[in-house]
């Protein structure tokens, strides 16, 4: 399955109790991805992916987006912590089809985040790193470079107000002023578009 076939619907947090069991982390926490009986992807950068089928599922109550599971073939718990850190993949054609205004938001991860500005100006405001929540709405974590060329993290509310567009090439936004980290309100005076760090 090539990568523009499949979507990252979530991660590996690290094993659950002592005989396979996982804690997983959901982008999106309304996604009815996992179930028994579901094939899951589990893909890693530079290492072969790993595909297996859930046995049990259930979500963390209060937790907004984390999941207990349990995979055939893992009944040890250094079996399931070899999984930490993998992306759990599912083929695109098993999701449901998009409206035109809507998008998949682990599809913004590794996009420029950027604003148009006076004139012709475009303003890069970073790159989408990651995706959390606050448990009332969906954010990008969004890194950029400060001053002093350090990477910072600023969160972006996934909200229709704010995120007016998502393509293939950029999140562009609107977004009133003080929203911004104060060393983006002038974007232009510095570079701002921070490569997200691993891990």
């Amino acid at each position: 399955m090539s990568r523009e076939q499949r979507l990252e619907i979530g991660v590996v947090s690290g094993p659950h109790g002592v005989h396979g069991g996982l804690r997983v982390r959901l982008h999106d926490a309304a996604s009815t991805a996992l179930a028994p009986g579901k094939r899951l992807v589990f893909a890693a950068e530079g290492r072969a992916d790993i595909e297996l089928a859930v046995t049990s599922c259930a979500e963390v109550p209060g937790s907004g987006g984390t999941w207990r599971i349990e995979l055939e073939g893992i009944r040890r718990r250094e079996d399931a912590d070899a999984l930490r850190g993998r992306a759990l993949v599912v083929p695109r054609d098993e999701l449901p089809a998009l409206g035109d205004d809507e998008f998949y938001l682990a599809d913004a991860i590794g996009l420029p985040v950027r604003r148009r500005g006076e004139g012709d100006r475009v303003d890069e405001l970073g790159k989408v790193r990651g995706l959390t929540g606050n448990g009332a709405q969906d954010l990008f974590e969004v890194a950029y470079r400060d001053r002093k060329g350090r990477t910072r993290t600023w969160l972006l509310p996934v909200l229709p107000t704010f995120v007016r567009d998502v393509t293939a090439e950029a999140v562009w936004i609107e977004l009133p002023p003080g929203m911004l980290p104060d060393d983006l309100e002038s974007p232009h005076d510095a570079e701002r578009d921070a490569e997200p760090e691993a891990g």
